[in-house]
């Protein structure tokens, strides 16, 4: 069953389905979507100085006449590559290839610094043609490739937690401030899957939530707050994802919903394209309830042509999913499917592990583009699209120079955006009045899987006796943490228990076993945090970052309250659950941060 939300969406989007489709129902021409200029009268003197977005398309069309087959065959590919430095191989494949992307991953990766010179060193190597694009997916939460230099979010549904648009659009803009200081120009986040599914394997946190307005307001917000920093925003996965129970790295995820309900998922990005988005990811899911068929969405021109570009309008850059998981290189090959992405209506393809696949897809893609099975047109239509992006975000603009970038620390105020979502997303789903807020005199005893959280709880409680323990232990290990966990239950008056999946319920058992009352913090997704039955009270923060961490220390302590709502339904709780805390008790730490924050104003103040 459908959350309220979703069902109520269902019949506005069938009423209005038509709405979305250009005028005469064939897809847009490319640069269809510049505003002309409005009729003059014929007295009028014609503008002296052309609109900047008229000049747009003749630019695009200016580089379009310098480019060989082969030149527009690579602008087509985002890549990735091993290594933290641009070595003769990279080289080979980023200006060999012409490529017209490349993806860092956290094996690309080593702190900010580094990765800054890398991304210098890959735009030098494209200085003399098309400056490529410089992505990563730096969601926050559970996706976070680089943590040095940047404000690191808790993630989406600590956002959806908040319900607060204004934070969502601050999170987009310090990230995007952050990343273009490293030199990256664009990131592929955020997630706009509704996550409907409490066993979706793949999205999860990522989600805003599983109420389709939310997710559209946030996303909203988001998108417009991360483009204004100016950086090139792709959001994920389009159709949706977030109702299926597989992920696609393995498999092929089949949405069984029907059409209807399939187009209420997608509010979140039909949203997002009014507003004005650069771009969207494909996601490899079957949706047999628009198309018909199990052919991946990816591959798909009922979902990318004649839903996404004519009936809801987009004319942005399409980038697929990675064309290696499982769900297309199995079924498909990697360099067919490139072949039949492009040909649906994808305008880049994402290639970032193998290096044989990269050659089997830059091949594929010559030889279709040579025997015309890759239209001209169709080729010309994405590498206009590609350059259209590059062009109106500023990619042919020198950036300032590296060492200046880099001796400009980041801004303090980015940073304690994080802190911001992180205090506000904090949610009491239950207590029994006696055990929350605790006292920093109490003999405390924790089990965490997050070592940030024993941390801040050590600020705090100086004495507090903390098991770390792995966040996915071996069965054998298991067994020992069992026993550990109850021994440091036995001597303590109160325990706490970090939870981010099933391995910590089992020690919240063990330690409520005791007789001791248990308080957990759930980190992860809050399905699971209802299942811990034997806790007095449980705090959900939906994220095992340092700033979620840090927030919920201070709301156990009653520092600050809990003014989090449930951003999901459970089956006990409702969607906007949350219980508001005692009022919130000084301590020593609170009073520090305290301290910290009025300098951080004070400075702000005066600039």
């Amino acid at each position: 069953m459908f959350p309220r939300p979703l069902r109520a969406l269902i019949l506005s989007l069938v009423l209005c389905s038509g709405a979305c489709a250009t005028t005469s129902g064939q897809p847009e021409a490319a640069g269809a979507h510049e505003p002309q200029p409005p009729t003059q009268p014929e007295e009028a003197p014609a503008p002296a100085v052309p609109l900047v977005e008229d000049a747009l398309p003749a630019r695009v069309e200016r580089l379009m006449v310098g480019l060989s087959l082969e030149d527009k065959v690579g602008q087509l590919m985002m890549v990735g590559f091993g290594g933290t430095e641009v070595t003769e191989s990279v080289e080979a494949l980023v200006r060999g290839r012409r490529v017209g992307g490349v993806c860092l991953f956290k094996r690309n990766i080593a702190n900010g610094e580094q990765v800054a010179r890398l991304n210098d060193g890959l735009r030098r190597l494209l200085a003399d043609g098309i400056p490529p694009f410089l992505a990563l997916d730096q969601e926050g939460g559970n996706v976070v490739r680089v943590r040095d230099g940047v404000v690191v979010l808790p993630g989406n549904m600590a956002l959806g937690a908040t319900r607060s648009a204004e934070l969502a659009y601050a999170a987009g803009l310090a990230q995007g401030e952050d990343l273009k200081r490293l030199g990256f120009n664009m990131n592929l986040a955020p997630v706009l899957d509704v996550n409907l599914n409490p066993r979706n394997p793949v999205i999860g946190i990522r989600s805003y939530g599983d109420s389709v307005p939310l997710v559209s307001e946030l996303g909203r917000a988001f998108v417009r707050g991360q483009q204004d920093a100016g950086l090139v925003t792709v959001a994920k996965h389009f159709p949706g994802h977030g109702s299926t129970d597989t992920d696609s790295h393995t498999a092929l995820p089949i949405m069984s919903e029907s059409r209807e309900e399939v187009l209420a998922q997608m509010e979140p990005f039909r949203a997002v394209i009014q507003d004005g988005l650069d771009g969207l990811m494909t996601a490899h899911v079957a949706v047999p309830g628009l198309t018909g068929d199990d052919l991946p969405a990816t591959l798909h021109p009922q979902v990318l042509d004649r839903l996404l570009r004519q009936r809801l309008g987009f004319d942005g850059l399409v980038l697929t999913d990675e064309l290696e998981m499982d769900a297309i290189a199995q079924r498909y090959g990697v360099g067919r499917a490139a072949v039949m992405a492009v040909k649906a209506g994808a305008d880049m393809v994402l290639v970032p592990w193998r290096a044989e696949k990269k050659t089997e897809v830059y091949e594929a893609l010559m030889t279709a583009a040579w025997s015309g099975e890759l239209p001209r047109t169709r080729l010309d239509e994405a590498v206009r699209r590609i350059l259209s992006s590059k062009v109106r975000r500023g990619l042919f603009e020198q950036p300032p120079l590296l060492e200046e970038r880099l001796a400009t620390p980041p801004s303090p105020e980015n940073a304690e955006v994080a802190h911001r979502i992180a205090r506000a997303a904090v949610t009491l789903l239950r207590t029994d009045g006696k055990h929350f807020p605790l006292s920093t005199g109490t003999r405390l005893g924790l089990i965490t899987p997050e070592h940030s959280l024993g941390e801040a709880i050590l600020e705090r409680v100086p004495g507090a006796q903390v098991l770390n323990v792995p966040a996915w232990p071996t069965l054998a290990r298991r067994s020992v943490l069992r026993q550990q966990a109850r021994r440091l239950a036995l001597s303590a008056d109160v325990v706490v228990v970090g939870v981010i999946n099933s391995r910590q319920l089992e020690l919240v058992t063990m330690a409520a076993a005791t007789g001791r009352p248990v308080v957990v913090v759930s980190m992860g997704l809050p399905y699971l945090a209802e299942q811990a039955d034997e806790a007095r009270a449980v705090l959900a923060i939906y994220s095992h970052q340092p700033a979620a961490t840090e927030a919920a220390a201070a709301a156990l302590f009653g520092e600050i309250g809990t003014p989090g709502r449930l951003p999901v339904g459970l089956n006990r709780l409702a969607f906007g659950h949350g219980l508001e805390s005692p009022g919130p008790r000084r301590t020593a730490a609170a009073q520090k941060k305290q301290d910290g924050d009025t300098v951080i104003r004070s400075e702000r103040d005066a600039r």
